[in-house]
């Protein structure tokens, strides 16, 4: 149960923020107008990640699945960034 939560929190805040990035760089002058609104959802976006957390069988595949949608998302945004 601790492995699943420690997968919530540790894993959730880093992918809770590259999702919001990536929402906001599809936005017209890269979201700017919406950063303070996407800084309001960032909180309750976290906290369903965690709770998804809790949706796993094992801690081993939510630290898999939360580590894999990480890479995927953070590879996302490089490739964005080195694309411009």
């Amino acid at each position: 149960m601790i492995g699943r939560c420690l997968a919530g929190v540790l894993l959730g805040f880093p992918l809770a923020a590259v999702i919001l990035r990536l929402v906001l760089h599809a936005l017209p002058n890269d979201g700017a107008d919406w950063l303070i609104p996407a800084l309001i959802l960032f909180f309750p976006l976290w906290m369903t990640l965690m709770i998804g957390a809790y949706a796993f069988r094992h801690a081993a595949r939510a630290w898999l699945a939360l580590g894999g949608a990480n890479v995927v998302g953070f590879l996302a945004l490089w490739l964005l960034g080195h694309a411009a």
